[in-house]
């Protein structure tokens, strides 16, 4: 007993020791601070390294919040605790509970600080996008068939378009349902140098003004730099559209103007989109249901044009179970809050068009008559992320892919059969989307191009040759040009303008 008398006041100390350092010391929150910055710094390179991608995102939040918790006080004190609990058990009899409450009231502060955390950084960003944001809804509507050329934005309306993240658009419809102005009088067209630019959502361009369309800038860049050329623009772009679906723009809207040029605008899905069965795929629409002018074969293995068929009853069914219960929740909240809005938004941003979609959708269409064929040496479950476009350079695609790469083939050769009858010239500007030359998939429709005498400008190409970088051409979350990417566009098609500026001639037009 005398033995363990005279240790004891040793082993007291070294458990008083402890139990003090279970109190908040500045070295703690030191260590706490360095270590959330450097898991900051980790979760930033991920964000730089993963662009877009939700594990990103996931380092970035969890950073933040753990810099949140290392600054409160105490932040190291539970493990200190903790030591003082076990010294107390193995040390003194009976054990003290000292060293236990302490951990306890200190993980209870911490929680409440790193709760009052999350409530500041949920209030900060709410006050934030409620300063930056002026509204979270979309409110145009594609809810008018017009017979001749399919579904587009109803005329003379005040639109609104955001994905809260990269843009909040205003803007109205002309008269004739096109976010444009309104285009000239024929007779003035005519008697100027007509450019009409034909094309899907980056002609359609709900992600910027009116103003900074490439086309807008082509005609003002035109009058200041050429102009004797007298230049003139419109545009006639709807989203979700591909060549086969364009041909009714530029029969319906563009040759009434007696356009002298018209800019074909070719972006990477264009190949998939000409081909009812994919484009069923994606979108939901039956492949005999496309609210668009669409090309198909005949019985006979012609490929003919098929009038808009808005069918309902032709859709295929709803792809249900995409989204988990917890997302569904957070979209309800995000109907209240901006900020929640924002993360939902971020959250499901790899969800559109997903593999789980258009595997579901093919499972459906290769049941129907005259479309078991489409699924013929590929697999839509073993496709990253939904996207097609690698089947678009093989050497020897799957059928469904061959046929659409034929549609497409057939739908520039039928543009560059009206065009030579209205006396206009044809010119194809593809995207960034493309690539730049070289790139297969652009040289796929080079190719398809150079076959049938039809110009083609890179975009990709002129950037390069600007010093520009690809990712300044568009949004973030978003591959639509932004502002400078439509001023790219508009610089690549005014550089070739300058080198045939002949297309700007008077022409006999039927």
């Amino acid at each position: 007993m005398g033995e363990m008398g005279e240790d004891y006041p040793l082993r007291r100390d070294k458990r008083e020791r402890l139990t003090k350092a279970a109190r908040p010391r500045a070295s703690d929150r030191a260590f706490g601070v360095a270590f959330a910055v450097a898991l900051a710094v980790v979760g930033a390179g991920a964000r730089l390294a993963g662009a877009q991608t939700l594990s990103a995102w996931l380092f970035v939040i969890s950073s933040a919040l753990l810099i949140v918790a290392f600054l409160t006080p105490g932040a190291l004190s539970p493990l200190n605790a903790l030591r003082a609990r076990i010294m107390d058990s193995v040390t003194t009899p009976p054990p003290q509970c000292y060293g236990f409450r302490r951990m306890i009231g200190v993980i209870w502060w911490n929680t409440l600080f790193v709760c009052a955390g999350l409530l500041l950084v949920g209030l900060a960003g709410e006050a934030w996008f409620r300063f930056r944001a002026p509204f979270t809804e979309s409110t145009g509507v594609w809810g008018r068939v017009v017979p001749e050329a399919g579904l587009m934005l109803f005329p003379d309306a005040e639109m609104r378009f955001t994905n809260n993240l990269d843009f909040w658009t205003s803007a109205r419809t002309n008269s004739l349902g096109f976010l444009d102005r309104e285009p000239p009088a024929p007779d003035i067209a005519a008697a100027s140098c007509h450019i009409a630019a034909i094309g899907d959502s980056f002609v359609e361009a709900t992600q910027v003004g009116v103003e900074d369309k490439f086309h807008v800038w082509l005609e003002e860049m035109a009058a200041a730099e050429l102009p004797d050329l007298d230049v003139t623009t419109s545009a006639f772009g709807i989203r979700s559209t591909g060549q086969t679906h364009q041909l009714a723009l530029y029969d319906e809207y563009a040759r009434p103007l007696r356009p002298n040029l018209a800019v074909l605008v070719f972006v990477h899905n264009d190949f998939a989109e000409n081909s009812p069965a994919l484009y069923a795929m994606s979108t939901g629409y039956g492949p005999d249901g496309i609210p668009y002018v669409t090309a198909a074969r005949d019985a006979d293995g012609a490929v003919v044009l098929r009038p808009v068929n808005d069918d309902v009853a032709a859709r295929l069914s709803p792809v249900d179970g995409e989204v988990p219960q917890l997302i569904r929740v957070w979209g309800d909240a995000s109907r209240l809050s901006l900020f929640a809005n924002w993360l939902g938004k971020k959250i499901n941003l790899s969800a559109e068009r997903s593999r789980a979609k258009v595997s579901a959708r093919a499972e459906e269409l290769v049941l129907r008559p005259g479309y078991e064929w489409i699924l013929d040496g590929w697999e839509p479950a073993n496709i990253p992320d939904g996207r097609l476009l690698h089947f678009f350079i093989m050497p020897d695609p799957p059928p469904v892919f061959r046929e659409a790469l034929e549609l497409t083939a057939f739908a520039l050769g039928e543009f560059v059969d009206r065009t030579a009858r209205d006396g206009a010239e044809l010119v194809i500007l593809a995207s960034h989307t493309m690539g730049p030359s070289g790139d297969p998939l652009f040289e796929r429709m080079e190719n398809m191009a150079r076959e049938r005498g039809i110009a083609v400008i890179n975009q990709s190409d002129y950037i390069a040759r600007q010093g520009g970088k690809i990712e300044d051409a568009h949004f973030a979350h978003n591959t639509h040009w932004n502002a400078q990417g439509h001023q790219w566009a508009a610089e690549a098609l005014l550089e070739w303008l300058r080198g045939n500026p002949e297309v700007c001639d008077d022409a006999d037009t039927a």
